[in-house]
């Protein structure tokens, strides 16, 4: 039996991931939309939960996952170990996008992997964390970038998740309040994953800004995850939610600049609001521009005319 070819996953769906320890008792009111404008959810087995609550939070899951119906965010579900994947993997995923991986290197991706690869279970993707002290490693990265090539699943996997809070433990210090994440240590660790992923084809999502109460300083790092290409945010309070989506907002005078350069007819290099405009090398910027404002519109800014040169 042939496995269906997963449908294309346009990462910038994720928009903000809000995690939901699976404990809660209202998972299905929250993946039916409790609040309308969130993109995706993640029902979490893993570190939200405390060991001794996993079974609560199993017979949670298999309870609410057959009322989750077709309007509502993205749903996810972060699995705590290849045996708990295995048993999750048993209940009605017919409304679930796709599992979160936690704590992947390349040692225990495999494990993962052989739960997943029965032709039922292809069309639901996966998105591997990168939280471990692997991930400070370009070694041990580009170790896992070529397994999950060589293995056949790139087309599967969503996205990989930066697991800030976890990297930060594995260096021993916590994040800072008012500052973002390229403040600081994580800066180096997020580079380097994207120098490792990003030209293969990957798409990396950015850490959560734990400080719920700092719209402020979480609307920079948004800025900031953009100029890493990073997309999609996690999230751990829905008031955070306003921000990331405002965040993702396109500025009139960029998608200009896109679609100009993704016109048939551009030129090689052009001048345009003030900066050079090349399709040779703008092209994956533009189509990130584009998607970006098709799912979460624009910015009231006045656009410029453009000059050829």
């Amino acid at each position: 039996m042939t496995a269906p070819t997963p449908t294309p996953f346009d990462p910038w769906s994720l928009g903000a991931s809000l995690y939901a320890p699976a404990t809660r008792p209202d998972l299905a009111e929250l993946g039916n939309g409790r609040w309308p404008d969130l993109t995706s959810l993640i029902y979490c087995t893993e570190d939200a939960v405390r060991e001794e609550d996993l079974p609560l939070a199993l017979s949670n899951l298999r309870a609410a996952l057959p009322h989750l119906g077709p309007r509502g965010p993205l749903r996810l579900i972060r699995v705590r170990s290849p045996h708990v994947l295995r048993e999750v993997l048993t209940m009605d995923l017919r409304a679930v996008t796709g599992f979160v991986l936690p704590k992947i290197h390349a040692g225990n991706l495999p494990e993962y992997l052989r739960e997943l690869h029965r032709p039922e279970h292809a069309h639901l993707l996966i998105f591997p964390t990168l939280e471990t002290r692997e991930a400070l490693s370009e070694t041990h990265m580009t170790a896992l970038r070529d397994q999950i090539v060589g293995s056949g699943v790139q087309a599967r996997v969503g996205g990989l998740r930066i697991g800030g809070n976890d990297l930060m433990h594995a260096l021993g210090v916590r994040r800072t309040p008012g500052r973002t994440a390229y403040e600081g240590p994580l800066e180096r660790v997020i580079s380097l994953l994207c120098s490792v992923f990003k030209p293969a084809g990957f798409a990396l999502s950015s850490p959560v800004y734990e400080v719920h109460g700092d719209p402020a300083t979480l609307a920079r790092e948004v800025q900031q995850d953009l100029e890493y290409g990073l997309c999609g945010k996690t999230i751990i309070h829905p008031a955070q939610l306003p921000t990331v989506l405002r965040g993702y907002a396109v500025h009139p005078h960029d998608l200009q600049e896109a679609q100009a350069i993704l016109a048939p007819d551009a030129p090689a290099v052009f001048s345009m609001n003030g900066r050079m405009c090349e399709p040779a090398t703008h092209t994956r910027w533009a189509r990130d521009i584009l998607t970006r404002a098709g799912r979460y519109g624009t910015l009231p800014e006045p656009q410029s005319e453009a000059l050829h040169f």
